[in-house]
This record gives structure tokens, sequence and C-alpha cells, in this order.
């Protein structure tokens, strides 16, 4: 008995302290739970498995988790060192996550938590479900096996994936993943890969990609780098042209630079944006190029590419217009560079940067054929090379102009050096200054094209046509070295507290050496004087209110001006070979010599320009809204550089912006007294937007009587109306009355399905000698950006 007796106590106290030490029964809880829940937490400081404690029998919980649940069972594995629960159970982690699970298992040997049967994981907004998970604690990593994650738009469904912390970031990177936005129980669409990497509100990273409809694979591409930005990724646009057949162009963007971060295959700081092209042209042929665009450059639309395109072309003579052409080559190219190289230390005090914009092009109707937006708007590119250095006062610009392309008439600069001085105060007086200082190396060529057409003309001529020096003198070479210098002085004055006033006088020189051509060398004297005055005056109504015309008060500023410019200089013979000479416009000329850029066409002139502007303001969303302004003036010619004219026309310029859905503009100018050079012209925009699914566009040109420009009756209009959530259509037409012609014409519908928008888009363009017509396809998943395939019609 005396030896039964200890063993007996020593089974007591262990039973009594394995009842201490175990986990709670169903029901029973450890410290008081939130209202509603069952809190099951093991006591880190007091408990058997607070360290020190000889009767330990299960570790301490980790401190970032905490168990919350419901009709659950527990258990304890202490040989593998298990805490196992099963039941309706939560875990939640000090970053944020929390995971739902039937079944809950924490390894404390290797530190992972176990989740499996109907598990959910939410961070954030970002929902996953699946078969089960693993979330390594001390990691704070979490991996799944067939999951399915939603983060709006997309659901991601994975084998197995992996969530990463990269930069800040939170990653999602799957193993045999699927992509979708359709979310529906059975997704119409999939994009599966091999490895799948998910940049919440960013992009999406594909290796090894197919694209099924349904069950059926439909696509393949070996990666893939899909963002929500429009600009990467793949993109198709379908269609047919007159000059090109049906065509398929492809497009695919990616992000190059920076490092690459072989977990999750994402480029740290990437800066250049790729993008290539390969075009299936049925009757041209297989165009490929690239793009590669600086993204650090952004901001300047104008600056920052390379531009690579070649396609063999099956036959060089199709053509939009319909003008017979020949010799064009087989090989049609292009090769564009616009950027800005910035070169801080070059030059002390200042900054300095390096300006490239260079094409370089196979022949002269390749921009016509394959680029017809740009044609439009640039039919001659420029080929410049500018190194500029600014100070506080002064721009420094050494440039040179290039001429690669021999098939355009173009002027060059071999080079070209150019000192402003803006305009600044002289010794802290009222006095200020501006002044310019350009010199350089200028001659002007032909086409090629125009230049053997006219030798062969003058060789079939008889000796002793006068026909023959004339072409003689066009074929002569033109150009010549120049030196211009212009100084300036105003005083800006306000009298009577109610009249601005602005007194200007300058003088300059432009000589002329090495003349090429007809000319000889020249000096020229050029002297200016100039006075601006202007008055403003006010009134407020804030009475004025009107909801339906965007009225809460009215403010009514009005201000007559006057300004009067008197040049007198000794002008170039009609036969010298101008270079920076005026082109035909319809708008006025401005008055003072230092914003006059036709430096070779600077002739007398005594000029009074009146007018009056009117601005009515009205507030609106905390500020001042320019509710309407117009503004009219004319010019009194006492000499008139042009055209020996007594009055300008009568200039109008209107622009009515009442509310967000009513846009109108006009500028129109009439003859005034006139009766030479009489012209009238008017030109008017309109926009407007009677209800949420309608909008319709109006812009007219109206031009009759230039002395240099052609008459022109001209009308665009448009509208585009969304029926419902379904269906959109619309229409833009352009006229051209003069000869009555429709000249373009363009009807466009769209369907909206459950996963897709389908475009469909039709046009036709007279171009009086042929027709060309065009048809366009485009599909765009509904919800995913980054998929989208844009509709886009062809350029006008």
């Amino acid at each position: 008995m005396n030896d039964q007796a200890p063993t007996g106590a020593i089974v007591a106290l262990f039973c009594a302290l394995v009842v201490l030490t175990s986990p709670p029964s169903p029901g029973q809880e450890v410290d008081p739970p939130p209202t509603g829940e069952e809190l099951l937490t093991i006591p880190e400081g007091d408990g058997p498995g607070a360290p020190g404690n000889p009767f330990t029998l299960v570790p301490a919980m980790p401190k970032n988790l905490r168990i919350i649940g419901e009709n659950y069972e527990t258990k304890w594995d202490m040989e593998k060192e298990l805490i196992l629960y099963q039941g309706n159970m939560q875990c939640r982690t000090n970053n944020g996550i929390q995971l739902f699970a039937d079944n809950i298992v924490i390894n404390l040997k290797e530190k992972f938590v176990r989740f499996t049967g109907n598990v959910a994981v939410y961070q954030g907004a970002i929902l996953h479900r699946g078969k089960s998970a693993t979330y390594w604690y001390e990691k704070e990593r979490l991996e799944g096996d067939g999951l399915r994650i939603g983060m709006g738009p997309i659901l991601l469904e994975a084998d197995k994936f992996q969530m990463v912390e990269s930069n800040g970031r939170t990653l999602f990177v799957g193993e045999d993943a699927g992509v979708t936005t359709h979310d529906n129980k059975e997704p119409a669409f999939w994009l599966r890969a091999a490895r799948t990497t998910v940049i919440p509100d960013d992009k999406v990273i594909f290796r090894d990609m197919k694209i099924y409809a349904g069950d059926k694979q439909i696509f393949w591409l070996p990666y893939l780098a899909q963002p929500l930005n429009t600009e990467l990724g793949y993109h198709v646009i379908p269609g047919a042209r007159s000059n090109w057949g049906p065509y398929l162009l492809n497009r695919y963007g990616l992000m190059l630079g920076g490092d690459e971060n072989p977990r999750t295959g994402e480029r740290r700081d990437a800066w250049l944006l790729s993008q290539w092209h390969l075009d299936l042209l049925t009757r041209r042929g297989i165009g490929t190029g690239a793009d590669f665009l600086d993204t650090r450059l952004s901001e300047n639309e104008n600056l920052g590419w390379l531009k690579l395109y070649h396609i063999h072309d099956f036959d060089s003579t199709l053509n939009r217009s319909g003008i017979q052409r020949q010799n064009v080559p087989e090989n049609r190219f292009r090769v564009q560079l616009r950027h800005r190289l910035q070169l801080q230390d070059l030059i002390p005090g200042g900054t300095s940067h390096l300006d490239a914009n260079l094409t370089y092009l196979s022949d002269r109707f390749y921009l016509e054929d394959y680029d017809p937006s740009t044609f439009r708007v640039e039919p001659n590119p420029e080929n410049i090379l500018a190194l500029t250095h600014q100070r506080e006062r002064n721009l420094l610009t050494l440039w040179t102009r290039l001429r690669p392309n021999s098939f355009y008439q173009a002027d060059t600069r071999l080079p070209e050096f150019a000192l402003d001085q803006i305009r600044h105060p002289i010794f802290n007086t009222p006095v200020l200054h501006e002044g310019q200082l350009v010199a350089g190396l200028y001659s002007e060529h032909i086409p090629d094209l125009r230049r053997q057409s006219l030798k062969a003309e003058a060789d079939a001529l008889q000796p002793g046509d006068p026909r023959i020096s004339e072409i003689e003198t066009i074929l002569s070479e033109h150009g010549y070295a120049r030196l211009h210098l212009w100084q300036e002085l105003s005083l800006p004055m306000r009298l009577d507290n109610q009249i601005n006033l602005v007194p200007r006088a300058g003088l300059g020189s432009t000589t002329y050496r090495s003349v090429d051509g007809l000319g000889e060398n020249e000096e020229r004297t050029h002297i200016y004087a100039g006075i601006d005055a202007s008055v403003k005056f006010s009134r407020s109504f804030p009475e004025v209110q009107n909801d339906a015309l965007g009225l809460d008060s009215l403010l009514h500023v009005i201000q007559p001006y006057a300004g009067a410019s008197w040049v007198a200089t000794n002008e170039l013979d009609s036969s010298f070979p101008r270079i920076n000479r005026l082109t035909a416009s319809t708008r006025p000329r401005p008055l003072g010599i230092g914003r006059f850029t036709a430096v070779d066409d600077i002739k007398d002139w005594t000029i009074i320009r009146l007018g009056v502007r009117n601005r009515f303001l009205t507030r609106r969303d905390g500020g001042n809204q320019e509710w309407l302004t117009i503004n009219s003036y004319f010019d009194w010619f006492q000499e008139d550089p042009e055209f020996d004219r007594e009055f300008s026309n009568f200039y109008n310029e209107i622009y009515f912006h009442p509310v967000p859905w009513l846009e109108i503009g006009l500028e129109t100018q009439l003859p005034l007294l006139s009766k030479v050079g009489d012209f009238t012209e008017a030109v008017g925009s309109f926009r407007f937007m009677p209800s949420d699914s309608l909008e319709l566009t109006l812009r007219h040109r109206f031009l009759n009587d230039h002395p240099i420009l052609q008459d022109s009756v001209r009308f665009e209009y448009g509208a585009f109306k969304r029926f419902n959530k379904d269906w959109g259509a619309g229409f833009s037409h352009r006229w051209e009355l003069d000869d009555n012609v429709l000249e373009y014409q363009q009807y466009s519908a769209h369907r909206t399905f459950e996963n897709w928008v389908i475009s469909l888009g039709i046009f036709h363009r007279n171009h009086r000698y042929d027709n060309e017509f065009g048809a366009m396809i485009g599909f765009t998943l509904r919800e995913f950006p980054s998929i989208n395939l844009p509709f886009k019609m062809g350029a006008n």
C-alpha cells in the first residue's frame, strides 16, 4: 500500500494537470470571447505553454494568429506539435487576412497553418475560394490549392498559388491557373497559363497562355503581360480597306528595362514601353514593326519614341486617292525617332537638352498608304536635331534641319544658332527688354521627281524658248548665309488706374551673304514702333439665376483695346530666293516683329487694330466659369504689306459653354468697306447632349473669294445614340457643298453581350478621282480592359 499510494497520487496529479492544460471543449471559453463568437486562444504568460513551466504539454499559440469558431472540435497531437480544429472555423492574421474553413491545422513545428474544406480567404476587397490553403505565419505568405480568387473584375482559378509581397504590393502567383471576367459558375471563356501572376490594379502576366471558349482552345501565346493599361498587352484590329483589302492588325505591348523579379516575372522600374506589330494586309503583304516609347517622357506626347516599320508591298501602285503614281518601291518602310536627352552638366548655369525629330521614309507615298492619320497633319515630316540651353533670361539653341527624304520639297539649316532674350526689366526699372539673334546657313531644295520632270521638259524644248530660262531658275540652287538681329524695348503703364498702355520700340537688321540663285548680298534695317492700349469695365448681376442655362449670378467684363504697329525696312527684290516666307492663311498677321517668323517677308507696314472683348462669367463648382466670350476686332491699314487693303475683314471669335452638355464655338470674318482682298469665312462647331444616351455634333466651314485659298463650303455632322444597355449606334458625314460631294461617311453599331462588346463600322471616302471603302470589327471584353481589342475606324 505504501508503494501504491505515491503512484496513485502521481496519477491523480497528472490527470488534474491534463484537465487544466487541455483545450476547451465545445462551448467552453478561454478568456472572454467577443460578442457572438467563441475565441480560442492559449494564454501566452500563465498557461501550460508558458516558457519555464515544467508541466508544458502544448507549445504556446503563435502571437500573430487568432482562431474563432462555432460548433467545433479540437485535438492535440503532441508528437507532431499539431493543433487541429474541426467545425465552422475562422483564422485572423496580423496583416489583415481572414481565412474561413471547415478544418484548420496549426503546425507549430513547421510554422504554418493548413486550411481545408470550403476554404474562403478575404484580404481587403480580394476574395479567394477553393479546396485548401496554407499560411506561413512567420513569413506572412499565403499559398493555395484549387483556389478561385476574385479581384473585381478579375477571377483567378489556380491548382496552386502563392501570395507574394513585393515592393509593398501583394502579388498572386498561380500554377496551372486561369483568368476570366465572367463571374459565373460556368464561365464562357478562360485565359489559362502554366504560370500566372496577378498584380491587382496593374496587370496579369501569363506564361504558356491558352485562350478557351468554353472547353475549346482557340488561341495560344508563349508569353503575355496584359495590364489594365491599354497601351500594353495584345490588341487585334480586323477590318478591310480598298487599298489594303481585308486585314488583321496585331499589336503586342510589354515593358522593357528594369530588373525582372524571378518569382513573379514582373519588371521593377521598367521604363521602356515596346509595342510589336504584325499586320496582315491581303492586297499589300505582311507588315512588321516595333515602337519603343520612353515612359519617363510621357508628359510630352511629341517626344520619347523610336518607331520602325517595314512591308514588302505586293502592289505599290494601289492608292486611296485614285491619282496615278510611278516609281514607288516594293520595300516600304519608316524609321522615326523623336526623343529628348537631358544634358544637365554640359553647360553650367542652366538646363540643357538634345532633341531629335528625325523621320526617314522609303517614298513620298508611305504615310498616305500606311499612316493616313499622320499624313493628314504632317504630310512632310520634319528632320531636326536641336541642342538647347536655358538660363534665367536666355534661351540658346544650336540646331539643324536635315533632308534625308529627297522626294519632299524642304529647306535645310546647316546649322542655325539662335539666342532668345526673354522680356525682363532693365536695371530694376519699369522698362522691359527682349531680343533675338539668329544666324545660320540656309538652302531650299525641290523634290527629286520634280527636278527630273523639269529637266526632261527643258530637254524637249526648242533652243531659245523662254520656258527654258524659267526652268533653269527653278532648278538653280537657292540658299544663303543669314544673320538676323532684333532688340525691343517696352514700358507697361497704367493711367488713372484704369487704362493699360504699353508703348514699344524696336530696331533690327538682317544680313544676307553667299547668296545662291538670282539674289545678291543684302543688308536690311528694320525700325519698329507700336503701342497697345486697353481699358476694362465690369458689372455684376447677382440676381441672374437659371439652372437650365447654368447661371448662378453673372459678371460682365468688357475690355475695349487698340494696337498700332509701324514698320520701316528696305525690302528684298521680288526675285530674291526667300526661304522664311509667308504662307497663305485666313488669320491676321502678328503686329510685332519679335513674333514675326517670316523674316524674309518683312515689309513696310502701318496697321491699327481696334477691338473689344466681352466676357460673361458665372459661379460653378466653387470657382468662376467662362459662360460666354466674344472677341471682335479689325485692322485699319495705312500701309498694307500684302494686298493693298484699307481695312481687313471684321473678325468675331465667339465661344459659348453654359453647361457641360452644350458647347458652341463660332469664328467669322466678313469684309469691311474694303474692295481689295475681300473674302468671307465662317467656322463653327456645335456639341449637344439632349440626354445621357444621345450626343449630336456639328462642324461647319465656309470660305469664299480668298485671294489664294480655294473656296469651300464644308459641313461635318454626326450622332451617337445608346438605345439601351445592349445596343448603340452612330454615324458621321462630311459634305463639301462647293461641288456637292459627300466626301466621307461612317456608320457604326455596338452590341453589348454578357461578356463582350462587339462593334462594327463601315466607311466610304470620295476622293473625286476614286472611291475608298473600309470596314472594321472590334471585340472588347466588358470588364477586362487589359484584354480589350479596341474598335477604331480609319483616319479621316
